[in-house]
């Protein structure tokens, strides 16, 4: 039951890295396109370097974080970083639906799989024995 657990943590460090960094691609792609998916406009150089400095660099950073995460799985503290950080936005997010309304259902689908997946990563608890690295 342990090395399920233990595979299960792993994934969701690579699934979540993985998912931060399509999301920084396609930023890279097509910036107005994803801006638009996230309900964003943006207004001249000012807004895309904006966009591009909040959205795409903190999307790097996580997708580095969670990929360093996984190669040094046993030190705890990377992961649970990486699961605390999206755990946050999902709780902002929460905050969100309370005093501005439900957004879009995308919003929501990403509130469910950001808070779940951080809950579940922190839960688990690297083994010491495992991938040493």
């Amino acid at each position: 039951m342990n090395n399920l657990l233990q595979l299960l943590r792993k994934l969701l460090l690579v699934a979540n890295g993985l998912t931060f960094l399509f999301f920084a691609v396609c930023t890279t792609v097509d910036i107005d396109r994803t801006a638009a998916f996230y309900n964003l406009g943006l207004v001249g150089i000012g807004g895309h370097n904006e966009f591009r400095a909040v959205f795409m660099g903190f999307w790097l950073g996580l997708t580095i974080l969670y990929f360093t995460s996984v190669k040094h799985y046993r030190v705890a503290v990377l992961g649970d970083m990486a699961f605390m950080l999206v755990l946050m936005q999902s709780l902002a997010r929460l905050y969100s639906f309370a005093v501005d309304g439900i957004p879009p259902f995308q919003f929501i689908a990403f509130f469910i799989l950001e808070f779940g997946s951080s809950v579940i990563g922190l839960m688990i608890r690297p083994d010491r024995a495992a991938n040493p690295s």
